[in-house]
């Protein structure tokens, strides 16, 4: 009896992951009132990279609904809030857990306010005050409705956001890959184009499962165990930083281009070449930055000494906090690299392919399903484990 009710927690939990995607779905054909595609609105999801990022940071902004915003602001927040408590500035880190819910709350509420703003002058050329404060208003109130369905399916569902996110991607490469494929077929060897893209996305899924799980095995010993035993193996991660990249980092990677209307066309910020190389450069310092935040050395090293743990040929203390920030370092520069080209290529690949532009980004649609997919999947097997202890312990 005990089994099927913890199984029942995992099927209840799941079901309302699917019921909080089914209304978020019906959100995004909910349009905007007073709202409408200008001419200037497509022109700057064509000529930039803003509807992909707007995708993997859970905005939907080809579609102009109640939820075009998304949990974009969240994202972005969730990068400061980590930021604060990593560098210790303004003493964040020693607030309490409530007063940390009401700065991540206010800091929430102040930038979907400012996207929501930045989106509507971008959107419609022309001013009208009270049509554009209802439309902002429409905007938070939708983007607020999206952030506490994240954080209602974190506490009652399966994966917080990354299920709305996820529905975003399929949304964008199915019709992706359709446009794609009918584009080859013009081509001479269509067959063998569409095989080789098929292996592509294959090849990319299996690529990036596989680095997921791939860690460096870091040997310890542990001095309360015998003599004798053989060192313990500490795993650290290779790609570790991979997901909160591609998460909260393209979030922060809309800002210059949601700036973009509000510079001269000829001025720094609306050069493509300087786009990729400022997102290249912050792609691979987020990498890191998220490395480091989930493996911090400092306190690794301090664990590892209050564990009575110790890595052969290095002093505890500083001598073990420096050599695990070079390992670090070193381990994950593949992955890094990996990021970096994968969204660089993805977001301004595009422009290179014409209209073979699909191509690019199918890549790193396969990538964030990867990741997404394998993430929800290890909730659900920790969700599972007391049904599978229960029906264990039965066959004993």
């Amino acid at each position: 009896m005990t089994d099927k009710k913890n199984l029942m927690v995992v099927v209840k939990r799941m079901a309302f992951t699917l019921f909080i995607i089914l209304i978020y779905v019906m959100g995004t054909y909910i349009p905007l009132p007073f709202a409408e595609i200008t001419s200037r609105y497509e022109q700057i999801l064509h000529s930039s990279s803003l509807s992909i990022m707007g995708i993997m940071s859970g905005a939907s902004l080809t579609r102009l609904s109640i939820f075009s915003l998304g949990i974009n602001p969240f994202m972005i927040v969730m990068l400061i809030m980590q930021l604060l408590m990593f560098t210790k500035i303004l003493g964040v880190d020693a607030l309490s857990v409530e007063q940390v819910e009401y700065l991540q709350q206010f800091l929430i509420l102040t930038l979907t306010v400012v996207q929501a703003v930045l989106f509507t002058y971008s959107m419609i050329p022309e001013r009208n005050l009270k049509r554009d404060i209802t439309i902002v208003l429409i905007l938070t109130a939708g983007s607020l409705i999206v952030v506490w369905f994240t954080f209602i399916n974190t506490k009652y569902g399966i994966g917080g956001g990354m299920p709305i996110i996820l529905v975003n991607i399929l949304a964008s490469v199915v019709p992706t890959i359709i446009k794609t494929i009918k584009d080859l077929r013009s081509l001479d060897n269509f067959y063998w184009l569409l095989f080789l893209l098929f292996l592509l996305i294959l090849g990319s899924l299996y690529f990036w499962v596989a680095f997921i799980h791939t860690y460096y095995p870091l040997k310890v010993i542990n001095t309360s165990l015998p003599s004798y035993d053989p060192e313990v193996i500490f795993p650290i991660g290779l790609n570790m930083g991979a997901m909160m990249t591609y998460m909260t980092g393209m979030a922060l990677l809309m800002i210059p281009t949601m700036l973009q209307p509000y510079f001269p066309p000829d001025s720094f910020i609306n050069q493509p070449y300087f786009r990729a190389i400022f997102t290249a450069v912050l792609t691979f310092l987020l990498f890191y930055f998220f490395t480091f935040m989930q493996f911090p050395p400092k306190d690794q090293a301090r664990n590892f000494r209050d564990g009575h743990n110790y890595i052969p040929n290095v002093r505890p203390g500083k001598p073990t906090q420096m050599y695990l920030r070079k390992l670090l370092l070193i381990i994950t520069f593949p992955g890094a690299i990996l990021t970096t080209i994968q969204l660089t290529l993805g977001l301004f690949g595009t422009n290179m392919l014409g209209k073979y532009a699909g191509l690019a980004v199918i890549p790193m649609n396969a990538v964030m399903l990867a990741m997404f997919i394998s993430g929800m999947k290890d909730q659900v097997m920790t969700l599972l484990y007391p049904y599978k202890y229960d029906r264990y312990m039965k066959e004993i």
